[in-house]
């Protein structure tokens, strides 16, 4: 009698059917079929070094260079680093011959330093040397206003003993003072003569204001477009004090001003570092 294996195949087909069904679900329930992933994706990976370079690569350095200069904008005197976000000290300057008048921001020295601005770049600090020399000039205010001294003066016209400054002992500077009532809405500079030769007008003033109260301000009339040569303006009548320092030995002239002559260069006379203060006694 033979045997017969039809019960026994028909098992066996029927577990191997069970089986694809049963992979076939964990398949569509992931998603990962064997088409769902490009050969690219399976092939793209990191290597374990370049891995290792990235988390060791180190941030940005918060340390910024301040770098200062003579004041020919070449000689570094010195280099400090500050934290980026902090402020620098000022360094001590010397040069024989010499007087220093101050840390600027441009190699031109037409603006100075501000060290109380946040250092957030490397930046350059320029020294202002002026050479030592004896001013001989006698300086004046000149104008014209309300006050008897400035009605009296007529834009120069008239220069006696009041409106001359007096120059003051001391040493390694040219120092002049003088202290005048002046009115509102008078208007006036410093010069030698009555042509305004030397004029020393309110670009010299660092700050015409006290307290937030502007008691001084820039009022084009002979300046054209240098604040240096503009009257000043008397906002707040008073008695005021006012000082002027000059360093003729860095004098300069004007000579690209349209009204410019070799014979008038005096008139057109400015200086990068002289200097006009002011109090106000009431």
């Amino acid at each position: 009698m033979k045997k017969t294996f039809a019960p026994q195949l028909l098992a066996l087909c029927l577990a191997l059917v069970t089986l694809l069904s049963l992979a076939g679900c964990k398949q569509a329930e992931t998603g990962d079929t064997p088409d769902s992933r490009t050969p690219a994706e399976e092939s793209v990976q990191e290597p374990a070094d370049q891995q290792e370079t990235e988390l060791a690569a180190e941030p940005e350095t918060d340390i910024r260079t301040v770098t200062f200069y003579d004041s020919d904008g070449e000689t570094v005197l010195n280099t400090v680093e500050v934290p980026l976000g902090e402020t620098v000290q000022p360094e001590n300057a010397e040069k024989d011959g010499y007087t220093f008048v101050g840390w600027f921001a441009t190699p031109k020295l037409v603006r100075e330093f501000d060290f109380t601005k946040a250092i957030r770049e490397d930046t350059a600090v320029y020294a202002g040397f002026a050479s030592q020399m004896e001013d001989t000039r006698e300086f004046a205010i000149l104008g014209f206003g309300a006050s008897p001294l400035l009605a009296e003066s007529n834009w120069g016209a008239v220069i006696n003993d009041e409106h001359r400054m007096t120059k003051e002992d001391a040493e390694g500077k040219n120092v002049y003072t003088i202290t005048v009532d002046l009115e509102e809405g008078d208007m006036f500079q410093f010069a030698i003569d009555g042509t305004w030769a030397d004029q020393r007008g309110f670009g010299y003033i660092e700050d015409g204001t006290l307290d937030g109260t502007e008691y001084l301000k820039g009022n084009a009339g002979l300046g054209g477009g240098d604040t240096r040569r503009a009257n000043i303006e008397v906002a707040v009548s008073g008695n005021y004090t006012f000082t002027l320092v000059t360093y003729p030995g860095e004098d300069s002239y004007l000579t690209t001003d349209p009204q410019y002559t070799e014979e008038g260069k005096e008139n057109f006379n400015v200086n990068p570092f002289d200097t006009i203060t002011w109090t106000y006694n009431g």
